[in-house]
């Protein structure tokens, strides 16, 4: 049986949120009727945009009421078959989104940016403007 979840987010901006995803390595599929969230034994749920992983599971985006985007997955049996838990994706799409979201603001404002990772993976930007 199917267990699809649904994981609310604050994520709002739709363009920021697919780039963060393509940068993380994700396809991302997108259909004018939506897509089908694939689960367990084929069972579907509906999303706006979906990933595809490397199984037959797929992580779909629907966006809620207040706009913010809400991820959908059969979120039992992910972990199992491909890897991917619910809790550090979802830090990693923030991670990611608010990093995409302080670019995408600095370059709409004429600011350059300069990142830095150190080695445990605390990112550091520093917005510019000469």
């Amino acid at each position: 049986m199917s267990h699809f979840a649904q994981v609310k987010t604050k994520m709002r901006d739709k363009s920021v949120l697919q780039a963060a995803l393509k940068r993380m390595g994700h396809d991302v599929v997108e259909e004018v009727q939506g897509v089908q969230v694939r689960g367990y034994f084929g069972e579907c749920s509906a999303a706006e945009f979906k990933i595809l992983t490397s199984t037959h599971y797929d992580i779909g985006f629907v966006q809620d009421e207040e706009g913010c985007y809400t991820l959908v997955g059969d979120w039992e049996l992910l972990p199992k078959v491909s890897g991917i838990e619910e809790t550090a994706f979802l830090a990693s799409v923030k991670r990611e989104y608010a990093r995409q979201t302080i670019l995408k603001t600095a370059a709409e404002k004429g600011y350059s940016v300069e990142e830095k990772e150190n080695e445990e993976g605390v990112l550091e930007m520093v917005v510019a403007q000469w």
